[in-house]
């Protein structure tokens, strides 16, 4: 009876140490993997097709489609790096501009589809678009600005907006911008 007593004491014993290894493997294999799912670099360019800054085209009051018929301004984005990013793209006013955001709207393509279109004053800490982008992946973008109003056209004064885009990168799973 001892000897059974024993018997159960040592396999409850291997039973318990056996269940404690299961659990720090478990634990820590789950930690592996998420850091694996999380890790890599992101490392995105952006380049412009003409400037780093844009004059809208047209400063005629025009229809979307109208507008969609001028030349936009081109951006593409690549993502050299191995991991998902998440990016915002900001545009920024530039100085001596004479038209207001109040008399604008604008659309973006991303790869040729449509994916945002508002009026300027719209836009919430000049943030156009958040978007994600892969590793290795790369991304096309267009976008329309127009005049949505009737101007005062002054004749000793010609209408001017000028704008450009700034892209703010982070790593998915990151901290926020």
């Amino acid at each position: 009876m001892a000897k059974k007593k024993k018997s159960n004491l040592k396999r409850n014993i291997i039973v318990i140490i056996l269940c404690i290894v299961c659990m720090a493997l478990g634990y820590f294999g789950t930690l592996l993997i998420d850091k694996a799912k999380k890790g890599g670099t992101v490392d995105v360019t952006v380049t412009f097709d003409d400037n780093e800054s844009y004059v809208i085209p047209n400063t005629s009051k025009l229809t979307k489609e109208e507008a969609l018929k001028e030349w936009p301004y081109i951006i593409n984005l690549e993502n050299k790096g191995d991991a998902k990013g998440i990016y915002q793209i900001r545009i920024k006013e530039l100085d001596n501009n004479n038209i207001k955001r109040d008399d604008l709207e604008y659309v973006l393509l991303l790869n040729d589809k449509e994916v945002v279109s508002n009026k300027l004053t719209n836009i919430k800490d000049d943030v156009l678009y958040t978007y994600e982008i892969n590793g290795s992946e790369k991304q096309n973008y267009k976008l329309y600005i127009w005049v949505n109003n009737e101007l005062d056209n002054k004749e000793d004064e010609k209408l001017h907006y000028e704008y450009s885009l700034e892209f703010k990168t982070i790593k998915a799973f990151g901290p926020g911008f």
